[in-house]
């Protein structure tokens, strides 16, 4: 007689409050766990008459259900494979995307944590929500894949430890991005605010509230990608070590003002943070205006562009605006969807 499994975990969502760019040239990066979780739910039925799994996944933020057999998610895993090899060959200049269907990510997940354990013959019924703003660097797909590895890792059961799941969220968070610095996962592992560096340093800073009110601003999906605006920033200011001690010192000065509760030099590092942003040319410049007039709203009012920004069109993502009172008047006037911001409150999962 079956009988059914079932678990679920929750995941937050990440944001860069600084050093975005930066962070590939060698400064750190503050990023925290925000209330926007994304939740697996996953119901396991042995059943008698297979030797094989089968998946059905449910992605309903998507409006996507779809259902493959065990030689169907092997066939997907070559050709996956393959795409992948294809993407980090130098030689072949005509790059593809990686994962071409959304539920791919979940069956990478699988295929992984297949490594540690066979997985048990039967149907496996996946499910992902999330309240993540998708496409706006708030680090959906790493909270997708460590949903789904940690619900996974239940049913069988497995017990996976936090720098096995690191490594191999980060692995799999490579097949969507190309490549991936393990920013996000750690972020979401730690379901706080960290001080990050490449290569994996991680420093859980013990900041459980923000130094002021806080909402996120949606200014629309950026026109460039990520990769886009890593490139020109690269390209045009990569050997300006000048540059990039400016935005270390800043991200200092953000920290410590923080951590000390200093409300002016809180305000005075991220309008710093991001005239930076401005001068790499990473923000539209009706997104620079629109920050301008943020600013003036009240006397400790600040805001910039969390994420990697955009180098054309007319949106950047998310911006993130402190201040004691919500921007209803000015975000409903250009049209902006907004809500409070806060941290993550780990709820022991």
């Amino acid at each position: 007689m079956s009988t059914l499994k079932s678990a679920s975990c929750q995941v937050p969502s990440k944001l860069i409050l600084c050093g975005e760019h930066s962070v590939l040239f060698g400064t750190p990066a503050l990023s925290m766990a925000i209330n926007l979780p994304t939740t697996c739910d996953i119901q396991f039925t042995p059943l008698d008459h297979t030797n094989n799994s089968e998946f059905f996944i449910e992605l309903p933020d998507l409006r996507i259900s779809c259902r493959y057999s065990y030689e169907q998610w092997q066939q997907e895993l070559i050709s996956i494979e393959a795409r992948f090899e294809a993407f980090n060959n130098p030689a072949d200049v005509n790059k593809t995307a990686i994962l071409t269907h959304p539920a791919q990510l979940i069956l990478l997940c699988m295929a992984r944590i297949s490594r540690y354990q066979t997985l048990a013959s039967g149907q496996w019924h996946i499910r992902v929500t999330s309240e993540n703003w998708l496409g706006r660097g708030m680090g959906s797909s790493a909270a997708v894949i460590l949903a789904t590895l940690k619900a996974a890792a239940k049913i069988l059961p497995l017990h996976l430890k936090p720098e096995q799941l690191l490594k191999q969220a980060t692995e799999i968070e490579s097949y969507q991005h190309g490549r991936s610095s393990g920013l996000d996962p750690a972020t979401l592992l730690a379901k706080t605010v960290i001080e990050f560096s490449i290569p994996g340093h991680i420093h859980p800073l013990g900041l459980n509230t923000l130094p002021l009110s806080a909402w996120l601003i949606d200014t629309g999906k950026p026109k460039t990608s990520t990769g886009a605006c890593v490139s020109h920033v690269r390209d045009n200011f990569g050997a300006d070590k000048k540059r990039w001690q400016n935005f270390a010192e800043v991200v200092k000065q953000i920290k410590h003002a923080w951590q000390a509760h200093s409300t002016e030099q809180f305000v005075d590092g991220i309008r710093r943070n991001q005239e930076l942003l401005n001068q790499i040319g990473v923000v539209p410049k009706n997104v620079q205006q629109f920050i301008k007039q943020l600013n003036q709203l009240e006397l400790n009012a600040c805001a910039k562009v969390c994420g990697a920004g955009a180098v054309a069109g007319d949106s950047a993502g998310v911006v993130i605006y402190f201040g004691t009172k919500a921007p209803n008047d000015l975000c409903d006037r250009m049209g902006y969807k907004f809500q409070p911001l806060t941290l993550y409150k780990s709820s022991g999962e």
